[in-house]
């Protein structure tokens, strides 16, 4: 049962970040904080751009996202801050002599700051996803399969 219920998180999780790499990367102060491009694939925050152009937003429907991501913004990345400090403590003390106890209570608090991360990428992606027509959330679906299925593809 735990481990079915650690699944769906996983899964959330990735949705969440799926959907949040798409809508978030596309803002100028997220560049930032985004994972860096592997060498001859187009930075994220372009692939993002790509990917939202594919769905051809209505001025309302991209005034609103910016809305939504200036919304998430600031959380996101206070978020990913303290997730980023918190890993690299986690990795001085696996190269030091910490405790099993110290380190299992540093990575819980980790797995706690991942979790509610988690949490506001959907939130984010929620509200994003009322802004979209049915058609484009399909599409949206549909762009999203193809990126699971050929993850180089576009990168």
């Amino acid at each position: 049962m735990f481990l079915r219920h650690q699944i769906s998180r996983t899964l959330a999780t990735i949705l969440g970040l799926s959907m949040t790499t798409l809508f978030a990367g596309s803002t100028p102060g997220m560049a930032g904080t985004q994972a860096q491009a592997q060498p001859n694939q187009p930075p994220m925050n372009q692939r993002s751009d790509q990917l939202m152009n594919a769905l051809n937003p209505t001025p309302e429907q991209q005034r609103q996202l910016q809305a939504i991501r200036q919304e998430y913004q600031g959380k996101m990345q206070q978020h990913q801050q303290q997730m980023r400090q918190l890993q690299q403590e986690l990795n001085g003390l696996m190269a030091g002599n910490a405790s099993e106890s110290q380190l299992r209570q540093t990575h819980d608090q980790l797995m706690v700051l991942r979790e509610q991360m988690g949490q506001i990428q959907f939130d984010m992606m929620l509200k994003m996803r009322e802004v979209l027509t049915p058609e484009q959330r399909n599409q949206l679906a549909n762009l999203m399969q193809e990126r699971r299925q050929n993850p180089r593809h576009d990168r």
